[in-house]
């Protein structure tokens, strides 16, 4: 049972039962520390949150040259000889913890029912940089840091809740890379916190070196083209998935955060969908979604109409796409093979160039080589248009991982319709979706909420649900569901 404050519950006066009440609070996290500053007295802090220094010239070394010294302590004392700093006294517990996690240390006297609380907040220690893949129009501007540290103390600063918790682990024999999970106590389903810690402590490996490493390690099924896990770079959308009764990882050295379960429904979701209005969020997902889908199809069902099952389309289209291949040297199908295996070496190589002349080259390559390509009768233009729009429409994604899927997965439309036509699209897609059908991320179905079904949780799919819904989606099994359910308590 995960704790709730209680306005009445009081500062134990004993330090043992002063400790214990604050692990039991807090979920005893790595970060949590006690220190003996004298006689009785007693110093907590979270070390992702506090500067050290700070905290042993302003706070620890004063407590220790007084119970040094020959005068009784008392807080009359204390306040007098600390330096001027924001202190606030403290004799209920939930106020206690919530200035702990706003990055205060608390002084805790021997039989005393008061704690103080000194503010020693440090700054972050990492440049801010900006998510590269995941860019957004509006939200946050930070991504992750690749210190695990300060990837915590990011963490604490947007989720002041007493019962998030923070659980650590060292992985790999030799390089021993610190790991962090969280989650919600209250709010995350038991049995998906207690199959993280299993997946976790059974990996036997030298080295982990990326998050990445992890991913392949804890997913359900290395063999499925999918991806199994979600990964971000964003704080933001690390800390939504939390609330919702998901788990985060945090690799020591990466920047970017596993999230899981996950759905192939995540995996299209941008944080602008939340930032905005909820009809201008339900327009951007739904275009994202039928971008994927055009990315994905495009090719193949050009390939299907025009090469193997050209009676079903209109004459006059017909004709005039048979008038744009009149001269082109090589035949459909290698042709169309031909421009997307271009595509695909131009993608990977704009990646390793220099960000200032990156874009530049690609752009001017693809209209260079695209018109003189039709000039020079090696394609089509209604080749040029359809390959044009299916590079663009794979950029629509906001997950890089489920975009290489469908890119791999596009070939093999491709090679379907090539032999079978539209029967070949129709009978690849039912294979592609049989096979996302037997997927589960750590016991949650990889097409949920679509199937099993859950109508409730459909509002959140190709349409964005309302942010004022009271209820979390059932989609992860949370532990609580309802959002306002503390609020309908305090106003009880």
């Amino acid at each position: 049972m995960a704790w709730e404050p209680r306005s009445g519950e009081k500062i134990p006066q004993e330090t043992p039962v002063f400790i214990t009440a604050l692990k039991e609070r807090l979920g005893d996290p790595p970060d949590l520390v006690f220190t003996a500053a004298g006689e009785g007295i007693t110093v907590a802090y979270l070390a992702s949150l506090v500067e050290a220094s700070e905290l042993a010239g302003g706070v620890l070394d004063p407590l220790r040259r007084m119970g040094e010294g020959t005068e009784k302590f008392s807080w009359r004392n204390l306040l007098q000889s600390l330096p001027a700093r924001e202190i606030r006294g403290r004799e209920n517990l939930a106020e206690a913890v919530e200035d702990l996690l706003s990055g205060y240390a608390l002084v805790h006297l021997a039989g005393s029912g008061t704690v103080y609380s000194f503010v020693v907040s440090r700054p972050f220690r990492w440049p801010p940089t900006q998510p590269q893949i995941e860019r957004t129009i509006r939200g946050s501007r930070l991504s992750f840091p690749e210190a695990l540290a300060e990837a915590v103390r990011l963490v604490r600063t947007r989720l002041r809740d007493a019962s998030l918790r923070v659980e650590g682990f060292f992985l790999g024999r030799r390089t021993r890379t610190a790991i962090a999970l969280f989650y919600l106590v209250d709010v995350a389903d038991p049995g998906l916190v207690e199959e993280i810690r299993r997946r976790l402590s059974r990996i036997e490996i030298d080295g982990i070196v990326d998050s990445g490493y992890l991913e392949q390690l804890i997913t359900d099924n290395r063999r499925s083209l999918f991806p199994l896990t979600q990964s971000t770079e964003r704080p933001d959308k690390g800390v939504a998935a939390i609330l919702e009764g998901r788990a985060a990882i945090l690799v020591d050295g990466s920047p970017t955060a596993i999230l899981v379960p996950a759905t192939i429904n995540e995996l299209y979701q941008s944080s602008d969908d939340y930032y905005y209005g909820l009809f201008h969020g339900s327009f951007l997902r739904f275009f994202r979604v039928l971008g994927n889908l055009l990315a994905v199809a495009l090719p193949g069902l050009y390939v299907a109409l025009l090469g193997v099952n050209p009676e079903l389309l209109p004459i006059k289209f017909a004709l005039v796409v048979a008038q744009s291949r009149a001269g082109v040297a090589l035949p459909l199908i290698l042709e169309i093979l031909l421009m997307e295996i271009i595509i695909e070496i131009f993608r990977e190589g704009s990646l390793r160039l220099p960000t200032t002349i990156g874009q530049t080259i690609g752009v001017a390559a693809g209209v260079v080589l695209g018109i003189a390509g039709v000039e020079a009768g090696i394609v089509s233009s209604a080749t040029l248009v359809v390959v044009v729009i299916t590079a663009i429409a794979s950029y629509s994604g906001p997950n890089y991982e489920v975009g290489i899927t469908w890119r791999i997965l596009r070939f093999g439309m491709l090679f379907a319709a090539i032999f079978l036509g539209l029967f070949g699209l129709a009978v690849f897609g039912l294979v592609i979706l049989t096979h996302a059908a037997n997927q589960n991320s750590f016991g949650v179905s990889y097409l949920a909420p679509w199937a099993p079904m859950r109508p409730r949780a459909l509002f959140d799919t190709i349409t964005r649900r309302p942010l004022a819904q009271n209820r979390r989606a059932g989609t992860y099994h949370p532990a609580e569901e309802d959002r306002l359910r503390l609020k309908e308590r305090e106003e009880e």
